[in-house]
């Protein structure tokens, strides 16, 4: 990962890198003249010391111990000022100790070689000095923190004022550079212009020139995708053409496939798998909302002979035209669908017993009255009608109205049976029926037809 870097940051880590080396070559040059100060302040030290002595002993007509109380006195004065004197040893001529203090000292212990001076009567004298050892700590010490602090205090003035300078710079740098990069048209770009100031540097110049060539290919690469694109956005436009063509395809194929699997193929109502499905479903919601619902079996009656007496072509004709009449009887109240061969079961939700009853009336009077085809074949239809009571499942209420239909071919046929219900809502005066017993509603006798009783005939030869 490349790290992201300011640029002010960098000079002025630059610009601390070099205050500092340049710190140190001060700081070295500060020990070196603290350690000449030293020497300087040593070398006074002893003079003084010198005319010292020379002022007490002539003044002290050679009274030793006057000149020994003296110097203590002087030299004590002279420690607590900041004189980095430690012991002192006054030697004659002949190297007999006159006078030290504070303690005798010995040319080794010495900080440097004797000092030798003359009296005024001409008496030769040798001085021993023993300085402190911690003279130079303290003279670095007491000289070196304020430097320090100066040279801090200058560091940090000094990086404050360059950072302010060089951001207010290079934002006014940067800024217009990227204003003049936010107006390039790349579709006729210009080279950009250099800083009036900046114009002046060698390495400045380069890179504008750099950025300019970016923004040359830039622009060509531009057009390049821009061709690339249209030839990419003319191929998509014909695939999804061609993807929307085949989409249709499959819609339809799809509606298709959809009624082949739910529609009976002859009559074109729901299939018998089809129903089955829906019969559940209707029947588990009636029974968790506790709403009526009936169910309608429809048989055509004799329709054997049909195909005996006309080919099963027209038996396939008579079926399409009865499905037709059923489903136009039934409208959108209920669902018809193929039950098998010559029977159609009609599922009616929200209908109870008396709703279904008036229904099925409806549609076998209708069936009665219709000719079929141009030989005007009448077909009668027989109905089982039955409602859902409460906790009956799909298949008893299924057997009800198979059993109630059954009841009707049996009993003359053109005609509606209802099976007989324990909570049906139709008010029956019959106490003392007994279970899959049924109780006829209509008893409908055929009138006597012209055509019917020709057709008979032809039925019977």
């Amino acid at each position: 990962m490349v790290p992201r870097r300011n640029v002010s940051h960098f000079v002025l880590s630059k610009l601390f890198a070099c205050y500092l080396f340049v710190a140190g070559i001060a700081l070295a040059g500060f020990f070196l003249w603290s350690h000449q100060q030293l020497d300087l302040q040593h070398q006074t030290a002893i003079e003084q010391l010198q005319n010292g002595f020379i002022d007490i002993i002539e003044q002290s007509d050679k009274d030793l111990s006057e000149v020994t109380k003296s110097l203590a006195l002087g030299l004590q004065f002279s420690k607590e000022n900041g004189v980095p004197i430690e012991s002192v040893s006054l030697l004659d001529a002949g190297g007999k100790e006159l006078i030290h203090w504070p303690s005798r000292i010995t040319l080794e212990e010495s900080s440097q070689s004797p000092y030798t001076f003359q009296s005024a009567s001409g008496e030769i004298y040798q001085l021993f000095v023993r300085f402190s050892d911690a003279s130079l700590s303290g003279f670095v010490i007491h000289h070196f923190f304020p430097i320090i602090g100066l040279l801090l205090f200058q560091l940090a003035l000094l990086l404050l004022t360059l950072k302010i300078l060089i951001n207010r710079s290079l934002d006014g740098v940067f800024s217009g550079f990227m204003r003049e990069l936010s107006l390039i048209n790349l579709r006729h770009p210009e080279p950009l212009q250099a800083d009036a100031f900046l114009g002046q540097f060698a390495e400045y110049r380069q890179m504008l020139a750099g950025v300019n060539r970016v923004i040359l290919s830039l622009a060509k690469s531009r057009e390049e995708l821009s061709d690339i694109n249209q030839v990419l956005e003319s191929r998509i436009h014909s695939k999804t053409a061609a993807l929307e063509e085949r989409n249709l395809e499959l819609i339809e194929l799809n509606k298709q496939l959809s009624v082949i699997a739910n529609r009976d193929a002859l009559t074109q109502v729901y299939n018998r798998t089809r129903f089955d499905t829906l019969f559940s479903e209707h029947v588990a919601v009636a029974s968790r909302r506790n709403t009526p619902l009936a169910l309608l079996l429809v048989d055509l009656d004799d329709f054997k002979k049909v195909n005996d007496c006309y080919g099963h072509q027209v038996g396939d004709h008579v079926l399409k035209h009865a499905a037709r009449i059923i489903q136009e009887v039934v409208s959108e109240e209920g669902i018809v669908a193929r039950w098998g061969g010559e029977e159609f079961a009609v599922l009616l939700p929200y209908f109870d017993i008396t709703m279904a009853e008036d229904k099925a009336e409806q549609l076998r009077s209708v069936m009665a009255a219709t000719h079929f085809e141009a030989q005007s074949i009448k077909v009668t239809a027989s109905i089982g009608v039955a409602q859902l009571s409460q906790q009956e499942t799909a298949a008893q209420l299924l057997k009800c109205a198979d059993d109630a239909l059954y009841d009707a071919k049996g009993s003359g046929r053109n005609r509606v049976i209802i099976a007989y219900l324990e909570n049906s809502h139709t008010q029956l005066e019959i106490n003392e029926l007994k279970e899959g017993e049924f109780v006829e509603v209509f008893d409908v006798e055929t009138e006597p037809n012209p055509d019917e009783s020709e057709a008979s005939q032809k039925l019977s030869t």
